[in-house]
């Protein structure tokens, strides 16, 4: 992939990978690792001298669907010109408060983020970003670990994943 968090730092690793499957669908997660060095730090603005790690899920979809990134709004400057489109504003109060959405389709990103998993993602209360990618969902949790967080992602997940998948359905 070639966007924020995939491509940053110095001895980039994927540890801890696991596969499976989610209600018929394919799996792979695994921890991503990465070290950002002072004399490797892009211009805008990533942590230096620190090591990073990322939960990291991905999920099969069953068709591909319109590109949608729901991204940290403390992290925006990190994914610069990476987005897939213009914000596409949700209307639920904590939600909005910490996470932007942006994609091409404004209703399949509001087919997709409807209040109830606004309210899903909100509460979930991780430093989680997803992203939908022709047909799979990527899922990362900063500081995440497979042991400890990834039953709680694929939680919120699933309601993510049937919601893009119907919207699908219907519009072709």
């Amino acid at each position: 992939w070639d966007f924020y968090p995939f491509g940053v730092g110095s001895f980039r690793r994927a540890r801890n990978v696991v596969q499976g499957s989610l209600h018929g669908r394919s799996i792979t997660a695994f921890e991503y690792f990465y070290l950002l060095m002072s004399d490797s730090v892009e211009r805008n603005g990533y942590q230096r001298d620190t090591a990073n790690w990322f939960l990291v899920c991905v999920v099969d979809l069953d068709h591909p669907v319109p590109p949608l990134a729901s991204v940290r709004t403390d992290w925006l400057e990190w994914h610069e010109d990476e987005l897939p489109g213009p914000v596409i504003p949700i209307d639920h109060e904590r939600w909005s408060k910490v996470f932007t959405l942006v994609g091409e389709d404004e209703d399949f990103g509001r087919a997709v983020v409807t209040n109830e998993n606004a309210a899903r993602c909100a509460e979930a209360d991780v430093h989680a970003e997803w992203r939908f990618v022709n047909d799979e969902l990527l899922l990362w949790v900063w500081r995440g670990r497979v042991d400890d967080q990834l039953l709680t992602i694929l939680d919120v997940a699933k309601p993510l994943i049937e919601a893009a998948e119907r919207y699908s359905r219907v519009e072709s």
